[in-house]
């Protein structure tokens, strides 16, 4: 990856700010329909997410909850019909219930879908989203941002990662993936 490694996972066409949802089910759909839509592989099934996507996120949810706490979910999946890594962020105009450990409810969702190979890259991307998000000046640029611009400048500006090789705290996020 470049410059940033999460700012390269993301462009502001899957950036979504102030959304207004009103459950875990429904930020999960939001997120797989950012993804969906930035990889024009449209179903036109009833709700217009792509089961795939959805499917990844949801199933990866069932084996443990991606809510890290302080507010910050990073739903991910592994799926065979990317080659790279693609994320899509959404802040939420009113937090969920999410599951997180902390029992805060969720109002920054990062989801993100992995290439079925790339095992080590995700744990490393984990790993530096785990560190962007235990920052909480990071996590309040995050929530004060108004629009994908803005949000995709923080990211950039604030990321680590680049300096950082995979790191153990990727487990806090994703004890129950395989490695």
């Amino acid at each position: 990856m470049s410059h940033s490694t999460l700012g390269s996972l993301l462009d502001t066409s899957r950036i979504s700010c102030g959304a207004s949802l009103s459950s875990k089910k429904k930020s999960l759909q939001y997120v797989a329909q950012l993804i969906e839509d930035s990889l024009d592989i449209n179903d036109d099934d009833d709700e217009g997410v792509d089961m795939d996507v959805m499917d990844a996120l949801a199933a990866r949810e069932k084996l443990g909850c991606t809510g890290m706490g302080h507010g910050i979910a990073i739903p991910h999946g592994r799926v065979d019909f990317i080659s790279e890594p693609i994320g899509a962020l959404l802040t939420l105009s009113e937090a969920v219930p999410f599951d997180a450990p902390d029992d805060i409810p969720v109002d920054i969702v990062f989801g993100l879908l992995i290439p079925e190979d790339h095992n080590e890259q995700h744990l490393h991307i984990l790993a530096s989203l785990a560190s962007f998000f235990h920052s909480p000046e990071n996590r309040e640029a995050i929530r004060q941002s108004r629009d994908p611009e803005e949000i995709l400048r923080t990211l950039i500006s604030r990321d680590s990662s680049t300096d950082t090789s995979p790191q153990s705290n990727a487990t806090d996020i994703d004890k129950n993936d395989p490695p």
